[in-house]
């Protein structure tokens, strides 16, 4: 028989836990509030009648910086699951991130 220290303990782990998750999905859907601003930033600059300037995709790697942090961050969380990071569209986020100079170089093909 376990003791009742014991089950408090149980209880208060499992509620820290609970908590942590919702204070990761919290900051989950602020990153993807985030991510949206860059999907649509990204798409003004890159559009087919606009040159797209190296010093717009340096400006635009620092404004984001930050959330890229938090969206590894929390990929890299094995308290909240990549699929629900993928739902609020962060996976997106990340492969749009890591293709940015590729969408410049696409965008400016042919320009100058």
């Amino acid at each position: 028989m376990i003791p009742i220290i014991g089950i408090v303990v149980i209880v208060l782990v499992l509620l820290g836990l609970l908590r942590y998750n919702q204070h990761l999905k919290n900051k989950a859907k602020l990153c993807s509030k985030e991510a949206k601003r860059f999907h649509e930033k990204l798409q003004q600059l890159s559009a087919p009648d606009r040159f797209f300037t190296d010093e717009e995709v340096r400006n635009l790697k620092i404004e984001f910086a930050p959330i890229l942090e938090d969206v590894n961050d929390l990929y890299d969380s094995h308290f909240i699951s990549n699929e629900y990071l993928d739902k609020l569209g962060l996976g997106d986020f990340m492969e749009e991130r890591k293709l940015l100079n590729h969408k410049q170089y696409i965008n400016n093909k042919g320009k100058k």
